[in-house]
C-alpha cells in the first residue's frame, strides 16, 4: 500500500518535526502550518513582560500553555533569573509542553492528559484558594482555566508573551498540494483558519478524515461540517500516530 499523506497544520517549528516523525512511521507528513507565532516586540508590552518576569517569584504557580509559552519563557527566565525561584510550582499543560519546559532546565511537573480540562480536573485536590497562579500564554488564548481557578480562589494573573497569526496563503499553495488523505488539527484556532481556506480553496478536503486533540475541538470540527472528525485524546506526534494507525488500519502495512 502507497504512503499515506498526511497533512500537518501545526505551527513551526513543531511541524518540520511532526512531518519528519510520521514519515519514520511510514506516512508522508505534508507541512502546512495554519498558525504562525510571533514574537511580542512592542515596547510598552516588552517591558511589562519584563516587570512580569522579575516579579515571578511572587507566584505559588506557574502554568505554561504550550511549548510556545514554554521556550518564550524560557528565554525570558534565563535573561532575568540566574537561579530560579525555589517555591514556585511549575507546570505545563500535556507531556510535550512539559519536556520543553525540563529541556530548559525547569523543574516542571504535569497533568495526566492533554488538555486544559484535564488540567483543572487534576488540579481538584490542590487548595487553590488565596494561591497566586500566572498562566504563561500567547495574547488572546481561551480564558477557561484562569476563569476556573479564580471560582476556587486563587489570584490569576496572564503573561502573554507571544501572538498567533494566520498565515496567508493562496489558491495555488492548494492547487500544489499532493493527494492528502488525512489532516492533523491540532488546536481549535488552527481548525478554524484551516477551515476558512479549505471552504475557500479545497471543499473536497471536508471529507477527509480528520484527527483532533480534544472533543472540544472535534465538536468544533463537526459543527463547521467536517463529518469525519475523530477525536485523537491528544495533540502530541504520538496520539496522533496511534490515531491515524487505529483509524487507517496501516500499522502493518508500512513501506
Amino acid at each position: 500500500m502507497s504512503k499515506l499523506n498526511i497533512l500537518i497544520t501545526r505551527p513551526e517549528p513543531e511541524n518540520t518535526l511532526s512531518c519528519e516523525r510520521a514519515t519514520e512511521q511510514g506516512f508522508h507528513g505534508v507541512s502546512l502550518p495554519m498558525l504562525e507565532i510571533v514574537p511580542i516586540s512592542e515596547a510598552n508590552k516588552v517591558a511589562a513582560i519584563r516587570s512580569q518576569i522579575f516579579n515571578i517569584d511572587e507566584f505559588q504557580y506557574v502554568i505554561f500553555v504550550s511549548k510556545n509559552a514554554a521556550r518564550a519563557a524560557a528565554q525570558w527566565l534565563d535573561d532575568c533569573w540566574p537561579m530560579l525561584p525555589v517555591n514556585t510550582h511549575w507546570i505545563g499543560i500535556g507531556k510535550g509542553t512539559t519536556e520543553t519546559l525540563r529541556a530548559e532546565n525547569i523543574p516542571a511537573i504535569t497533568n495526566p492528559g492533554h488538555t486544559t480540562e484535564a488540567l483543572l480536573e487534576w488540579l481538584k485536590p490542590v487548595k487553590m484558594r488565596h494561591q497566586k497562579v500566572l498562566i504563561v500564554r500567547g495574547e488572546g488564548g481561551r480564558p477557561e482555566l484562569g476563569e476556573q481557578l479564580e471560582k476556587r480562589g486563587a489570584h490569576v494573573q496572564y503573561l502573554s508573551l507571544y501572538e498567533r497569526k494566520k498565515p496567508v496563503y493562496h489558491a495555488q499553495t492548494f492547487a500544489l498540494l499532493p493527494d492528502i488523505h488525512l489532516i492533523w488539527a491540532t488546536s481549535g484556532e488552527s481548525l478554524i483558519n484551516l477551515n476558512s481556506y479549505i471552504e475557500q480553496f479545497k471543499p473536497s478536503f471536508k471529507s477527509l478524515l480528520l484527527l483532533t486533540p480534544s472533543e472540544r475541538v472535534n465538536t468544533l470540527a463537526k459543527t463547521m461540517g467536517w463529518h469525519n472528525a475523530i477525536c485523537a485524546n491528544g495533540a502530541d506526534d504520538a496520539s496522533l500516530i496511534t490515531a491515524t494507525e487505529l483509524h487507517t488500519g496501516q500499522q502493518n502495512d508500512r513501506d
